[in-house]
């Protein structure tokens, strides 16, 4: 039976997934391993590696930042996540101000997420679209990252005199710069053939108003892969010296581009969170509880959860102790029941489908992999689940079998967990589908 609805969230999980793909589709261990990272929300294994525990294989970067665009086609019916990881020489807040932020071309539609994530503000029309979105906003800061310049909204002070109407023949998707010394330059990105047809009219504004324009071999930020190219333009005596920026420029590695999309393409949910945010989070968790430990002796507080990150989520507490495996599969196949009769009643079978997928994560932290054969781990919550119906209403008898069936889940938890926040909340969500079946008149 296939794996496609789960979704692990730890490299342990994914190792598991891996070894039952590897045995259902009778691929090679390692293509099963980037297909496990693919269904966790991973590029491949290595991508999930960098971003759960740290790769062993190479040095990671300095610093990397996920780029996020949410987009839904109308027309289409559908909708989906692009998200694209690349690596800076520097923290995206060391380069640029959240004003800079919004002032830069490429990134004005963005938004921060996180420490390490920006995303767009606006939901987009397509998949094209976003990931369009995405990599121009990831060769702005290619840009800056290597130039160390700095986007003005003072268009005039990057041109003769301050004069804007002395513009550049032929200019086009202009944006100007200015360094640590509030020298300015003019980023120009015209479509070559233009700026080729106005060869002449350049070199001459060039030499009446004293200025020097130079070319990268990097073909900038605007649309490379649509003909634009990166022209920078600057007074030779009080602007911004080329020779570095352009040696800097050179240096790059080829822009990225939509239709070379080197990210993450995923469904719009859940929400994309970095690892960088998923840190901070458990940072600040950590230090509230903390704050509140309760004295020495008390039988109830922290000692009674224990904390784990659940990946597109966050920062998590469990119960500090072990359900054995025979009373996860009880617990599983009372809710894998009411998930096959449910599915036309979201109050029911959203409730219950988030309790399955919370004890997912519990089990394969409470039980090892060496203890927990990887089929027998899916069978739990995930396998062998009924065909769901299309009934849009029960009868009173069977309202009553499933609420009777939710209630032996609560006892079941109950019997087994601690008394805690974690579990407390859960049993409240069951109690919230209880109450939804026994509405849900025939």
């Amino acid at each position: 039976m296939s794996n496609e609805s789960i979704r692990p969230s730890s490299i342990e999980g994914i190792k598991r997934l891996a070894t039952s793909i590897k045995r259902e589709k009778g691929i090679k261990h390692l293509q099963a391993m980037d297909e496990a990272a693919r269904r966790a929300g991973f590029q491949n294994l290595r991508h999930a590696q960098r971003s759960l525990e740290g790769s062993k294989a190479s040095k990671p970067p300095a610093f990397r930042i996920f780029l996020t665009a949410y987009w839904r086609d109308s027309t289409a019916a559908t909708s989906g996540r692009e998200t694209l990881a690349i690596n800076l020489s520097a923290p995206w807040t060391d380069l640029l101000t959240p004003a800079e932020l919004r002032s830069a071309r490429g990134l004005g539609n963005f938004r921060p997420e996180g420490p390490d994530h920006l995303a767009t503000r606006q939901v987009l029309r397509s998949q094209n679209g976003a990931r369009a979105a995405v990599c121009h906003a990831a060769r702005t800061l290619q840009f800056v990252a290597a130039t160390r310049l700095r986007p003005s909204s003072g268009y005039t002070r990057a041109y003769p005199k301050g004069n804007i109407d002395k513009r550049v023949p032929g200019q086009d998707h202009v944006c100007i710069w200015f360094d640590g010394q509030k020298r300015y330059l003019i980023a120009d990105e015209p479509y070559d053939q233009a700026a080729q047809q106005n060869r002449a009219g350049r070199d001459s504004w060039c030499l009446s108003n004293g200025y020097v324009e130079l070319k990268p071999s990097w073909p900038g930020m605007h649309n490379p892969e649509g003909g634009t190219r990166l022209y920078l333009l600057s007074d030779k005596v009080n602007g911004v010296p080329l020779e570095p920026i352009i040696k800097a420029l050179d240096k790059l590695p080829s822009p990225y581009s939509a239709s070379d999309w080197q990210g993450e393409s995923a469904p719009r949910l859940p929400y994309f969170v970095s690892p960088g945010t998923i840190s901070k989070a458990e940072t600040e968790a950590a230090a509230k509880e903390k704050a509140k430990q309760a004295p020495r002796g008390k039988t109830s507080g922290p000692r009674r959860t224990v904390g784990y990150v659940w990946t597109m989520v966050g920062p998590q507490r469990r119960p500090n102790a072990r359900m054995p495996v025979e009373a996860h599969a009880e617990v599983g196949g009372l809710l894998k029941s009411v998930l096959a009769v449910s599915y036309r009643r979201k109050g029911v079978y959203n409730r219950v489908d988030a309790i399955r997928s919370e004890l997912d994560e519990w089990t394969q932290r409470e039980h090892k992999r060496d203890e927990l054969p990887d089929d027998e781990f899916f069978d739990l919550y995930y396998r062998d689940c009924p065909p769901p119906t299309d009934m849009r209403s029960l009868s009173a008898e069977e309202r009553a079998r499933h609420v009777e069936s939710l209630i032996r889940v609560k006892t079941t938890l109950v019997k087994h967990y601690p008394d805690c926040a974690p579990l407390r909340a859960m049993l409240k969500r069951a109690d919230a589908a209880i109450a939804s079946l026994q509405t849900w008149a025939f």
